[in-house]
Formats: structure tokens, sequence, C-alpha cells
């Protein structure tokens, strides 16, 4: 009997701190999730001046479904970053569709990979390489650096997270001969992206208001977009500059290069 109620007892005890533990870690999963909600979708918006910034864009992943670019396009979507890879490996099961069809109906496009902090910065480099094949006409490779999802918890120093960061870019410009675009976010920059990064142009999302203390090429200013030919919500963007300024970022550098040659 006594050897019974001692086994009992050990069970309790067992199950008491399997499920103290399972309270501690869905508090901070908790806690986690609300804090991201409030940095991210609870402030209430910005209001744009379309009249400073007219030249609109949306980025998209396989998540917003199958989308019509002819309406894209048709409501006045001048630009479209579409996630291509992520990661050593992986490649989004919609990239291509949407970059053909995006580019059949004018939209000016461009793609971007999501940065593993944990995984080798040539060899993510390569996998968008392998996936991506860029023109004259299309924006430069984006390399989007976020402090999410599994990216939260890297286990990898700080040195070595910017060293392979570094190496992708690098990789990048080498095979594109273009300068990648870095995507991040205001605690990313901050941590990562600031002081080792500063002579690449920024694509920054800041959703409550308008980056001051920044320089930046594109500004994503909303995860809440409602756009014409895309059933979910889809993020918003900005260029910095008029329509005459995104026509020369664009084209100028290749023109520089093509009168310098001749």
């Amino acid at each position: 009997m006594a050897g019974r109620k001692s086994r009992r007892r050990k069970k309790i005890l067992i199950f008491c701190i399997c499920a103290v533990f399972l309270c501690i870690v869905g508090y901070f999963l908790y806690s986690y999730g609300v804090d991201y909600y409030r940095q991210y979708y609870a402030c209430p918006g910005v209001k744009i001046d379309y009249y400073r910034y007219p030249v609109r864009g949306i980025d998209v992943a396989s998540h917003q479904g199958n989308i019509n670019w002819k309406q894209v396009y048709d409501s006045k979507i001048c630009f479209a970053f579409i996630k291509a890879t992520e990661g050593e490996s992986f490649v989004d099961k919609n990239f291509k569709r949407n970059w053909q069809r995006a580019k059949a109906c004018n939209v000016i496009v461009g793609a971007y990979h999501f940065f593993r902090f944990n995984k080798d910065g040539k060899q993510q480099a390569l996998n968008f390489i392998e996936n991506v094949e860029l023109s004259d006409e299309d924006l430069p490779p984006v390399l989007d650096v976020e402090l999410y999802g599994g990216n939260k918890y890297n286990i990898e120093t700080k040195n070595k997270v910017i060293s392979e960061i570094f190496n992708c870019l690098r990789t990048f410009e080498k095979h594109y001969s273009k300068k990648p675009v870095i995507y991040t976010n205001v605690e990313t920059y901050e941590s990562f992206i600031k002081g080792n990064f500063d002579d690449y142009d920024l694509w920054l999302c800041k959703l409550c208001n308008e980056p001051k203390t920044v320089k930046w090429t594109f500004w994503q200013y909303t995860h809440q977009a409602v756009v014409p030919g895309i059933e979910s919500e889809v993020d918003m963007n900005i260029f910095n500059g008029s329509y005459t300024d995104f026509v020369n970022y664009l084209y100028g550098k290749n023109a520089e290069e093509e009168n310098i040659d001749s």
C-alpha cells in the first residue's frame, strides 16, 4: 500500500510540474502574441499624403491566394514585391505564378527573400538566385531581415547574424549587379541593420506613424490594406518620391551604365 501511495504522489507531482511548465510557456507565448498585436495591428493606422507619396505598391506571398493582377493594376498599384524564397531551400509556391502574371499586367515587380538567422547567408542567396531571374525593368533584389517567428528565438550571436546578412547581400550584388534593398522593421533595424548596412536602400516597416529619423526608400505602413483583386488583407507600401523619381530609381543606374559604355 505504501509503495502504491508513493507512486501516486510521484504521478501527481509530475503532473503538477508539467502543468506549471505549460502555464509558464503559455504565458510567454500569450505575452508575445499580445505585444506583437499591439505593435503591428492595434494602432489606428497612418493617413498617407498621396500628393507627396503618389507611388503605391504591395507585397505578397502565397497566403494571399490567387491574385487577379489586372484588377490590382487597375487600382493604381504601381509595384509589387513578391516573396520568392526563405532560408536555404524554401520556395514560395505561388512565386512564379505571381511573378509572371504581375509582369503581364504591367505591374513593376521585385522579389524578396526571407532571411533565416540560423542559416548560411551565401546558401540562402543561392536559393534565391536559383529561382529568381531579374531584368533591367525589375526592382532590385530584397533581403527581408526581421526578428520574427523562429528568428525571434535565434541562438546565434549578433556578430554571426550580421556576418551572414553581409554574405547574403554580397552574393546578391555579385550575381545581379544590383545593390539589394533591405526590408526590416524598427526593432530589427536598431538591433542589426543600423551602423552595419547604412549604404543599402531601406524598405522600412513602421505602422503607426511615418518614419522621421531613418532614411527610407520604401515604407510599409499597413498590413491591413484592401486591394481589388486580392481576397485577403495585404501589406501596402509607398516609394519615397514622385513618379519621376520612381522611374529614375528603376532605370537611372542602367541608363548611366549605358552612357559610360558608349
